[in-house]
């Protein structure tokens, strides 16, 4: 997964701008109950995925072998954070 583009925020009350970074989230569920899928285990309940979760793994296999299975709903969003020294623009 990689990075978007780091932006920056106003603040309220004149105080400094922050910077963010948006970051891709993956979300996977099991409608239909639990479910194993990739070493992964899925419920009813939303599991979601960020950079630091899948550290190591190959994550378009992952997706690709969620997404394969027809009982596994998988969607993809975006979230801001706080940029980090080591974001660019």
């Amino acid at each position: 997964m990689t990075t978007s583009k780091t932006t920056t925020k106003p603040e309220a009350n004149n105080t400094p701008a922050t910077k963010t970074v948006k970051m891709p989230v993956i979300l996977v569920t099991s409608p239909g109950g639990p479910r194993r899928r990739a070493g992964f285990s899925f419920s009813e309940a939303t599991r979601e995925f960020r950079e630091a979760d899948l550290e190591g793994k190959n994550v378009e296999e992952l997706i690709e072998a969620w997404r394969a299975d027809p009982k596994l709903k998988v969607d993809m969003k975006t979230e801001e954070v706080p940029a980090t020294e080591g974001d660019d623009e």
